[in-house]
């Protein structure tokens, strides 16, 4: 049976206190349909969009930092994947990825580029949607 998925409190708290630590700014989250959340600053020069597809898959599908290549994306990833696992989610999407550094970040943690919504540059960059499977 599917679930309608979405982020207790708990965790939308635990977010927000990740991310205010981390960017040195305050973070507001405005909810999203099907139980999503669209967290930013009051400038928006901070953004992390993350959506659920009932209890198949969570997609980051905004991410703009403050403060780049300082693991924030990491530690994100982390409270994910563990988010993922507590609620049996089998897979996350990082949607529409455009940047070389966002392609070597999705690789170097095991996602992989989704055949359906990725395609190669001619200097073999690959753009689109990467997935990661949940153990």
């Amino acid at each position: 049976m599917e679930v309608k998925l979405k982020f207790s409190e708990r965790e939308i708290e635990e977010l927000v206190q990740l991310l205010e630590q981390r960017e040195g700014v305050e973070i507001e989250c405005i909810p999203q349909l099907g139980g999503g959340i669209w967290l930013h600053d009051p400038t928006w020069e901070m953004e992390l969009r993350l959506l659920l597809l009932l209890n198949y898959k969570v997609t980051v599908s905004r991410v703009c930092f403050i403060h780049k290549r300082q693991r924030t994306m990491t530690a994100v990833l982390d409270f994910l994947i563990r988010f993922c696992r507590e609620h049996s989610v089998p897979q996350i999407c990082v949607q529409s990825v455009e940047t070389k550094e966002m392609a070597n970040f999705c690789l170097k943690n095991g996602f992989v580029p989704d055949p359906t919504a990725s395609f190669e540059t001619e200097k073999g960059l690959i753009l689109g949607d990467y997935v990661l499977s949940i153990d």
